[in-house]
């Protein structure tokens, strides 16, 4: 019997291989949790909060105001972007997402908690939007760290896309937790008493699911490329107020990253919220079947993500996330007369050849952020740019869709509006070449 022994260099890359994927690992669990928390509260008022805490005569003005509840965290996270972008190209990426996950944690835990406006009135959806306000700026902060912990790892080498597209499965992965939590709450007691308080039940449990995320997210070190440029003091002094230095010497990478991302949030959102409270509340698709759709679309959202990630270190990030955007831009004109059809199998194709093209621009577009800027501003302006984007195509979109639903009373004028916002990121896309020099810096890392 022979035993084989590892070289040197065999055991080096395997430690490398090793370090890696600890760091992926232990970013993605925070910023899964993270969406877990964002997405729970975005199912829940497409499906109850409405008439909870915002009581109406009129279904569509309850659905309306919950949804705007909803949008209400985009509005904050371009404040949690800069703030937590501060904090992060100052004095590191691992502390400031500690702190966004405990935020998160403490939001999402409140909202279980809440009282309804049956309770207490008007302050009932005052506290709601108080903890999405929370929610918001703690996710504005999130993903931008989270993709730099990869991104400027050493051992990231060409696989920076492929690593980066783990980031942005964390979306899907939270959606289907949070979806399959819900429906499984609500499969196992009666819809009036799920209604009543059952809710609040997801709520109550992400608590355990973020001291999990806690302990783990403790465990990362500092990513290596920050700590070279912090021990070189005189360049950490040079940016003063990253948000300032991003206006002054980025801007054209700063607007290219809002405008490249917007037609992810839209597309995203419109999938996923509007669509599920059109197929509930406008065709009578039953609570728990609903959710089953969307739930299964996201896997294979998560899949796309995944392969155009990887085909973004083959063929360069730009493909792959302008034939998704191409391809949304088309698709949503099929999305709501199959979901009409009330055919479960073609309503399962609309939910998820939608969130298949999105998934291949969100599998890049983490890498493609993070190569638009240099180091000592690249949280803020990855985060930043990323949640202004986020106001704009998901914040807007799924209030905006159900008033022109509502005005139009067809849902071809929400596909067109869809499909303009895709465009837009298109064109942006297509004429940004990400910064060479940032680019470089980021290989030379690895």
């Amino acid at each position: 019997m022979t035993t084989t022994s590892s070289t040197p260099a065999q055991a080096k890359d395997q430690s490398r291989a090793d370090s890696i994927r600890k760091v992926t690992v232990a970013s993605m669990t925070g910023t899964i949790i993270e969406w877990f928390d964002f997405n729970l509260f975005g199912a829940m008022a497409a499906l109850v909060l409405g008439p909870l805490f915002f009581p109406s005569s009129n279904p569509v003005t309850s659905t309306l105001l919950s949804l705007a509840t909803f949008g209400i965290a985009f509005a904050a996270r371009p404040i949690g972007g800069a703030i937590f972008g501060h904090f992060g190209d100052r004095y590191g990426r691992k502390k400031t997402l500690v702190t966004a996950l405990l935020l998160m944690g403490i939001g999402t835990f409140a909202i279980g908690l809440l009282p309804t406006y049956e309770q207490v009135g008007l302050v009932a959806p005052a506290l709601l939007v108080a903890c999405r306000l929370l929610q918001g700026i703690a996710l504005g902060g999130e993903y931008g760290g989270a993709v730099l912990m990869v991104m400027e790892h050493k051992d990231a080498g060409k696989r920076r896309g492929l690593f980066s597209a783990w980031m942005g499965s964390t979306s899907p992965i939270g959606y289907i937790l949070a979806a399959g939590l819900i429906a499984l709450t609500s499969a196992f007691m009666p819809e009036d008493a799920f209604n009543s308080w059952g809710w609040r039940v997801p709520f109550l449990l992400s608590a355990a699911l973020v001291a999990v995320g806690l302990y783990i997210r403790l465990q990362l070190e500092e990513s290596d490329l920050f700590q070279e440029m912090a021990e070189e003091q005189a360049q950490v002094q040079r940016v003063r107020i990253p948000i300032v230095e991003l206006f002054t010497r980025h801007a054209k990478s700063m607007f290219a990253s809002i405008g490249g991302s917007v037609g992810l949030h839209a597309g995203y959102y419109l999938s996923v919220i509007f669509a599920l409270s059109y197929v509930r509340s406008e065709l009578g698709y039953p609570q728990t079947t609903s959710l089953l759709l969307v739930l299964m679309a996201s896997v294979v959202y998560f899949a796309a993500i995944m392969v155009s990630g990887y085909l973004s270190d083959k063929i360069g990030r730009r493909i792959p996330m302008i034939t998704g955007l191409a391809g949304f831009a088309v698709w949503v004109f099929a999305l709501f007369p199959l979901l009409q059809t009330r055919n479960l199998v073609l309503a399962g194709i609309g939910f998820s050849v939608a969130l298949l093209f999105m998934g291949l621009l969100n599998g890049p577009i983490g890498s493609w952020l993070s190569e638009l800027f240099p180091t000592e501003v690249r949280y803020t302006g990855l985060s930043f740019g990323y949640t202004v984007a986020g106001v704009l195509g998901g914040g807007l979109v799924p209030t905006l869709a159900v008033y022109l639903l509502d005005r139009t009373g067809s849902t071809v004028s929400v596909s067109v509006f869809a499909a303009c916002v895709a465009a837009i990121s298109c064109v942006v896309i297509a004429r940004t070449r990400p910064g060479a020099a940032h680019d470089e810096e980021l290989a030379e890392a690895s």
